[in-house]
């Protein structure tokens, strides 16, 4: 993988902290140095026992988590990083393992990456994850709440004013995930509730739609685990009480 000269043109970029955890050295070492070149702070695991400690000394904006590590399986990892909080997740794995990308999303990771590495990619999807973190912390009401819903017309609505639509599917979800106010909903129950059709084995429809929806959310300050997979049941909202229905008239 040859290395290529990335531009800091992130004006937030001496601030940003990434650890990149990655079994193969060379892979590693182009990372760290493109990471390096764009003026990202930046710190290498090899192993799930390193990231672990480091995840704890360095205290990451971001982690980069390899799912193919030699002492532990990567996802049990995004789960736990996930589990903490405090940053954000992206996945890198190998070309066509779907089920691995989507088993990735729905543990807790924001985003994922394939190789063979485009480093401009990735450099470009750590900055997009960096501000949207920022954007969550930062914007009027994220904190407490402040997602005002639609219901009349189907959209979300954050503290700026600004106005997303939703998809059938996607409203029809989140209105199933805030009635259910704090409990896991089935992803079987929302694929019949939302998508209007039977969940069959390997089906990752849904996942993909809550993907989506997470990512509309953060539009407008949410966190990107304003709705959370719960292993083995389904999804659940965070926070309930953020999400206010907007008054008709």
């Amino acid at each position: 993988m040859a290395a290529t000269l990335i531009e800091p043109d992130d004006e937030h970029s001496d601030t940003l902290r990434v650890l990149v955890i990655e079994d193969v050295a060379t892979i590693a070492a182009s990372i760290q140095l493109a990471l390096q070149q764009a003026a990202i702070t930046t710190e290498l695991a090899f192993t799930g026992a390193e990231a672990i400690a480091l995840h704890a000394s360095f205290a990451p904006d971001i982690v980069l988590v390899d799912l193919g590590l030699p002492d532990m399986d990567g996802i049990d990892l995004v789960a736990r990083f996930a589990a903490q909080g405090g940053c954000g997740i992206i996945i890198i794995t190998a070309s066509g393992e779907e089920a691995d990308r989507v088993r990735g999303l729905e543990t807790g990771a924001d985003d994922y990456i394939v190789k063979p590495l485009a480093l401009r990619e990735l450099i470009a999807r750590v900055r997009a994850l960096h501000r949207r973190i920022r954007s969550a912390a930062t914007t009027p009401g994220a904190a407490a709440g402040g997602i005002m819903v639609d219901h009349a017309r189907r959209l979300v609505r954050g503290e700026d004013g600004r106005s997303t639509a939703l998809t059938e599917a996607e409203y029809l979800a989140l209105h199933t995930l805030i009635e259910a106010a704090g409990t896991s909903v089935s992803r079987e129950w929302l694929s019949k509730v939302a998508l209007r059709r039977t969940l069959h084995h390997e089906d990752r429809s849904v996942d993909q739609l809550i993907l989506k929806l997470r990512r509309k959310l953060a539009e407008h300050g949410a966190s990107t685990r304003s709705i959370l997979s719960v292993r083995g049941q389904g999804y659940v909202v965070a926070d309930p009480a953020m999400f206010k229905a907007l008054p008709e008239g």
